[in-house]
């Protein structure tokens, strides 16, 4: 007996959820069919939503190569897209002010309400170390490139 390639076993979970057999489906259904992936476990709701869009280059609808994409992802790096759109969203959530930077005084913020109390000289510390470009502020690409540097230690 033949064994079945990844992209025939692949095919096969599409084609399952590709009921009208259009060689789409929808992103209501593809997010219910993943919706239980163990992989998916640690992001949060609107960031899935905000990934399925972006899978489905905003229609709404996902090809079986988006879907093969999707399913071979390794979700577990920061180089995955997922990562990105939960950082972004965790970044605009103590961005209060909407101005595309976090101030030291956001930054606290942020940590209080995640219930961590760090002590004055600790917490300058860390706000000098993401501040890149020492202007004050962190960027979101400042946020970013120090989280991948703080997952490699």
């Amino acid at each position: 007996m033949p064994q079945t390639t990844k992209d025939e076993y692949l095919q096969k979970k599409f084609d399952k959820i590709d009921k009208d057999n259009t060689g789409k489906i929808s992103a209501a259904d593809f997010r219910q069919a993943i919706l239980g992936d163990y992989r998916l476990e640690a992001f949060r709701t609107t960031t899935i939503d905000v990934y399925i869009t972006e899978l489905s280059n905003h229609t709404g609808r996902i090809t079986f190569e988006q879907f093969k994409k999707f399913m071979q992802a390794d979700t577990f790096t920061l180089k995955n897209s997922l990562f990105t759109i939960e950082f972004k969203q965790a970044f605009d959530e103590i961005d209060t002010n909407k101005d595309g930077f976090i101030s030291s005084q956001e930054a606290r913020q942020g940590l209080t309400l995640a219930g961590q109390h760090i002590s004055g000289l600790c917490f300058n510390q860390i706000i000098q170390m993401f501040d890149d470009d020492h202007d004050g502020q962190m960027s979101f690409e400042e946020f970013l490139n120090n989280i991948k540097i703080l997952w490699h230690e």
